[in-house]
């Protein structure tokens, strides 16, 4: 990636999709290879299951190959997050948020990529609907236009200590910022504990 960048995140959105595209070319070329095509039972024969299932974990790579992998990954990874913490300082809850945004955009790589369970994909539209109510959150004072907001049940939503902003407490700016905080920390008090891999 010879392409200069000025913030960690269209850093880490570019390097993320070069990895989806070299995890997308091993997963090919394991598919091709005869351990991967071979049915086995761990009853008959558990030292050939065994070596069949690290065989896929590791995306059809050898162990030296998947470690040195991982390695540079890790390696990206600690650039990306240096990266983001520069352009992040500490006197701001927008960099909080920021921060829990950033960080489940790489849970979400990370379990497209390299995760294991079988309801990965149901976790990840979980966590693709917390990092859009992010997004609405850290766009409050935004001029764009918004959707339809229902000012019906706007007294369930409450939030404290926060400072007026440009809008009117009850404009539908205000609203859908405070019914996205509430549901987003909500939402995270359902599903947060089953987010592992």
């Amino acid at each position: 990636m010879k392409k200069k960048y000025t913030d960690a995140q269209s850093y880490f959105q570019d390097w993320a999709q070069v990895k989806r595209k070299e995890v997308q070319d091993m997963e090919k070329s394991m598919r091709e290879n005869p351990l991967y095509q071979k049915e086995v039972n761990p009853m008959d024969d558990d030292e050939t299951w065994s070596e069949r299932f690290h065989f896929i974990l590791r995306k059809g790579l050898s162990e030296k190959e998947w470690k040195a992998y991982q390695k540079s990954i890790r390696q990206d990874r600690l650039r990306i997050w240096a990266m983001f913490m520069n352009e992040n300082p500490d006197y701001d809850y927008h960099y909080f948020l920021n921060l829990l945004k950033f960080k489940l955009e790489w849970i979400i790589f990370y379990w497209e990529n390299f995760g294991h369970l079988a309801r990965a994909e149901h976790d990840i539209s979980r966590m693709r609907i917390a990092t859009k109510l992010l997004d609405i959150i850290m766009d409050e004072n935004s001029e764009t236009p918004i959707p339809y907001v229902n000012m019906r049940n706007k007294h369930r939503f409450r939030v404290y200590h926060k400072s007026l902003g440009r809008y009117e407490i009850d404009s539908e700016h205000e609203v859908r910022f405070r019914k996205a905080y509430c549901l987003f920390f909500r939402f995270l008090e359902y599903h947060l504990l089953g987010w592992w891999d």
